[in-house]
């Protein structure tokens, strides 16, 4: 009842504000920053196998080269935690 006669009500608009842009934009990065964490840590794991390789096949210095190579990723592993952090420091 009364389905017919009553007054539509005004829908709200959703007004996005520039802060609300901003945090997606954190948000965002934070997704992609998680993605290459992933990415990383998928290519730590199978260095580290492919230099175990290389040892039993004793081809020492192609497996020293690969830990170095591991080494700079953990180090890029480190800084990435870094920037997330902060990022969700940002965000919240």
């Amino acid at each position: 009842m009364g389905g017919l006669f009553s007054k539509k009500k005004p829908k709200k608009e959703s007004k996005i504000t520039e802060q609300d842009k901003a945090i997606l934009a954190l948000k965002q990065q934070r997704d992609k920053l998680k993605q290459y964490q992933k990415k990383i840590q998928l290519n730590l794991e199978k260095e580290r196998h492919v230099a175990k390789e290389l040892l039993k096949q004793g081809k020492k210095d192609k497996a020293m080269s690969l830990l170095k190579k591991k080494r700079v990723q953990e180090q890029l592993l480190n800084q990435t935690d870094g920037q997330l952090d902060n990022l969700e420091q940002m965000v919240i």
